[in-house]
């Protein structure tokens, strides 16, 4: 018996030592960094130096042979660059690494765009879609030894050219930028070929990781896994975690997956699955959380609690006969939330719908705004510069970000960021403002670009909407009747269903603008879109320019369920726009200035604008006088904006509006021009963006005039607490900033109210002080907590032009180093000083700019930097101005 018993124990370690030997994790060996050149077909450009991951124009401009790509003309001057082809280079040496038993493949996460991929002279794939990850079986094409790879781009704009000349009918794409181009003909960011705020580079490169994965031959290769959170009913939350493998071999293999949240203490038993035949083949392991777990937190948007995640681990074993097998553990962050895009019938029978975001259960007024490309050349954007932009999107109170569907989707980290920071992400596809054809291989690629992207992006708790594109629907709605089943072929045929197929945990919006869908009834297949003009208020969301009519009238200004665009533009900084001009550009009308404003009249509707405010600058010093053009046009886009997102967040419950989202155009550059951002390319706040962290407040006061009176609202984006408060109205003296009189208002500020709380004829109003002399000064006292201010704001009555502004002086009486990279300044006025503007070479941002002064009082802001700063430099480059400084 004890023979029999060793031999059994004997019999069973050896299985399992069999097992253990035969048990593999996937090896991926990189292949980016600096050991690539490039060079070009044509010849006179050969095997420079090139960097992996990177672009072209970089590649030259380090090796020198061009000049910085953002300075004065060239753009211009660089044309040749995307006009040619370009070969990028590389040995490797797989000596160290057995090869035997197993199968080898090329991974390239992002190609931009079309190319030849070739190991060893061999071609092994093709790419065609910048937005698409790639998989090529290399195996049969290298070497133990040493390898060489090499990857041909065909210029991107002569190819889309080529293919719009081969399609059977003109398909239009408005709007491009560069000489040669059909940018709606390839999977490419389209601001690549230039928009009304951007440059036209149309490069090309291995843009994203690229790497050489070695797994175990004939049994696969695990290649997403997606862990989807969502409410499954009302007790559970599900964990479903789709699991994908590329299979190798024609035999039945079993999946093997076992999920654990640790932090929970959630621990499934390992579910296993059968999957027979080579291809991808997916499958779902699920796990139910109850919503009642003790200690379960809920994620939240920025404003409406805490944005918790937790640690996510899955270990995939895949194999086959019992014996060879690969190993994967995957580790996410995820969280836990409720979300809800809310569409239903308002109240009284009124026509429409809503829309707006319930999260956890709480209606979210979504406050946001709109991002681009932050560089012509991705590879430029560090996790440096998207925490920076991200985290001042924070301090300013948003809550979402759309991606705009004119560039690319954002890196992994962008999202990770924004779970992390509570921001919710309204996600477009990549298309804008454009028709598409609809050929076969068109529409498979899409198919794949969707497929990945929404792969890669579905476990992040802040994306919550999908969305098809960025204003195609109504150029759809105004062509011929074949590009509107084009359109139909593309979005409702092809997007939403490879959408849908991979995630059907949050809404899909057709389009932005959009009125959404009529009918939807998946189990007969028909989907029917709300045609009719995209800009109905009625439903959906909306976007509005308007640059000829004064931007505070609220006359006119929509009254829509949701603004996704909206937006004036501005000048950057002096400090900005100087590094990358001469002093003879400095001039509204100057050729650079002319060539880099994109946006048709954009430079006369500045212009225009700012004379129905201010003075237009009359400096002798050109200097100067370009200096405080610049000043003038970023106090004018603050104004304009804060205008109009009040007026939004004012009429959140009236009836005939119920807007419940604004996302201002836009948040960030992707280079020094005249644009609608409220952050500058490099990382300056422009005055807007200081603007928005007062109008974005959880409390709002906003005062406004209408039909000659002035009216008041107070807002609470808070949804838990409410406030006894006193609104004081003062009347200040522009001559010597006394009190001339004043009005007083007790309110109880509900939860997530928004509602009047005084109104009187301008006339009544300023009765004790003219409307030339006066202005009001708004101040919300909390009357529970010591008279703490709860939110402030200011009402001017008429043009500066009309008002006799007084002579200022402004005092520096402190700077001083809080950290290695902040500084506190304390500043004083001995007059009503209006928007003061303090700037610095240091590249950073102050705490409050563009702000007004009374006499003799002290306003201390804080600066934040990029980066370390030495403060005597700091000081040094300090400079304050006032409206009145820019009139002589």
């Amino acid at each position: 018996y004890i023979m029999k018993t060793l031999a059994l124990i004997l019999y069973l370690f050896l299985i399992y030592q069999t097992s253990y030997a035969q048990q593999t994790t996937p090896i991926e060996i990189s292949l980016n960094g600096n050991q690539w050149t490039v060079r070009n077909s044509v010849g006179n450009v050969t095997n420079i130096p090139a960097m992996v991951p990177g672009q072209i124009h970089l590649d030259l401009y380090n090796d020198g042979k061009i000049d910085e790509p953002y300075y004065r003309f060239n753009d211009q001057e660089q044309v040749w660059v995307g006009l040619q082809n370009w070969i990028y280079s590389r040995s490797f040496d797989m000596s160290n690494h057995s090869i035997d038993y197993k199968s080898v493949w090329l991974k390239c996460d992002g190609i931009d765009t079309v190319a030849n991929i070739s190991i060893n002279g061999d071609v092994v794939g093709r790419t065609d879609n910048q937005h698409q990850r790639y998989f090529f079986d290399m195996f049969n094409s290298m070497t133990k030894g040493p390898n060489t790879i090499e990857i041909s781009f065909e210029s991107a704009a002569v190819y889309s050219s080529q293919r719009a000349s081969d399609y059977p009918y003109s398909v239009s794409a408005p709007g491009v930028y560069y000489p040669v181009g059909n940018r709606n003909f390839i999977r490419k960011a389209q601001s690549d070929f230039g928009w009304d705020w951007g440059p036209a580079f149309v490069p090309v490169g291995i843009w994203k990781d690229i790497s050489i994965v070695l797994f175990e031959a004939n049994l696969g290769l695990v290649t997403d896994v997606v862990p989807q959170v969502y409410l499954h009913d009302k007790n559970n939350f599900i964990i479903s975690t789709l699991i994908c493998v590329q299979v190798t071999t024609e035999d039945p293999v079993t999946i093997d997956a076992s999920v654990k949240v640790d932090s929970l203490k959630l621990i499934n038993s390992t579910q296993q699955f059968k999957v027979q035949g080579m291809g991808e083949k997916c499958v779902r392991a699920d796990m139910l959380v109850p919503t009642n777990s003790s200690n379960l937190e809920l994620w939240y948007p920025n404003g409406y609690g805490k944005p918790t995640l937790y640690p996510y681990e899955a270990t995939i074993n895949i194999y086959k006969n019992n014996a060879s097998s690969s190993l994967v553990t995957i580790e996410r962050k995820i969280g836990f939330r409720h979300l809800e895009l809310v569409q239903e019938p308002l109240p009284d029978g009124e026509k429409g719908l809503s829309f707006y975001f319930r999260i956890n259960g709480i209606p979210v007024f979504v406050k946001g705004s709109n991002w681009i490309p932050a560089d012509a050349f991705e590879s430029r954007v560090d996790n440096q510069t998207l925490h920076w932009l991200l985290q001042s999107a924070v301090a300013s109170h948003q809550n979402m970000i759309r991606v705009w569907g004119g560039g690319i989707y954002q890196s992994d980290e962008f999202y990770s960021m924004c779970d992390q920071l509570g921001i919710m992400v309204w996600q477009e596809f990549m298309f804008a403002v454009a028709l598409y054809p609809r050929d076969t291989d068109f529409l498979s690629s899409v198919t794949n670009e969707v497929k990945h992207q929404v792969r890669r992006l579905s476990y992040h708790a802040s994306v919550v909407l999908w969305s098809g594109n960025n204003e195609n629907q109504d150029i759809a709605l105004h062509s011929d009747t074949q590009y509107i089943l084009d359109y139909f072929l593309l979005y409702d045929g092809t997007v939403r269903p490879a959408l849908l197929a991979e995630d059907k945990s949050r809404p899909y919006w057709p389009s932005s603008p959009s009125n959404g869908y009529l009918v939807v009834d998946e189990s007969r297949g028909l989907v029917i879109q709300r045609w009719g003009e995209s800009q109905d208020v009625r439903y959906g969301d909306v976007h509005r320019y308007d640059y000829n009519d004064l931007c505070t009238d609220v006359t006119k200004f929509p009254r829509p369920r949701f603004a996704s665009e909206f937006g004036f533009q501005s000048y950057p900084s002096f400090e900005t726009m100087r590094s990358v001009s001469t002093s003879g550009d400095w001039d509204n009308n100057s050729t650079l200035m002319n060539h880099r404003q994109h946006h048709p009249d954009g430079n006369d509707q500045l212009a225009k604008q700012l004379e129905r405010f201010f003075h237009p600058p009359d400096n002798l010093n050109k200097t100067k006088r370009f200096s405080d053009l610049i000043y003038l046009t970023q106090v004018v886009q603050a104004i304009c904006i804060q205008a109009e997102t009040e007026h939004y967040r004012r009429i959140k419950n009236e009836s005939n509006a119920y807007t419940m989202g604004t996302l201002y155009w836009q948040l960030n550059d992707i280079w020094q021009a005249q644009s609608w951002s409220s952050i500058e390319y490099g990382g300056r706040w422009k005055l807007l963006h200081n603007a928005a962290v007062k109008f974005y407040a959880p409390l709002l006061v906003s005062p406004f005039q209408l039909n000659d009176n002035v009216t008041v609202y107070i807002v609470s984006d808070d949804s838990i607490k409410s406030y006894n408060t006193v609104l004081d109205i003062a009347l200040i003296q522009w001559n010597d900033g006394s009190l001339a009189g004043n009005y007083s208002v007790k309110v109880l500020l509900k939860p997530l109210q928004s509602g009047q709380v005084w109104s009187l004829p301008i006339a009544e109003c300023f009765k004790k002080c003219s409307t030339t002399h006066c202005f009001m000064l708004l101040r919300l006292y909390d009357t529970d907590n010591n008279m703490a201010v709860l939110a402030t704001n200011v009402f001017y009555p008429v043009s500066f032009t009309k008002v006799k502004l007084p002579t200022v002086k402004i005092t520096v009486t402190g700077v001083s180093q809080v950290t290695p990279t902040s500084a506190s300044i304390t500043l004083e006025s001995n007059a009503v000083t209006l928007f003061v503007k303090l700037s610095s070479e240091v590249v950073g941002y102050f705490s409050d700019n563009g702000f007004l002064m009374l006499p003799h009082e002290k306003v201390s802001v804080t600066f934040t930097s990029l980066a370390k700063f030495d403060i005597k430099a700091f000081q040094e480059t300090l400079t304050i101005r006032s409206v009145r400084d820019t009139i002589y």
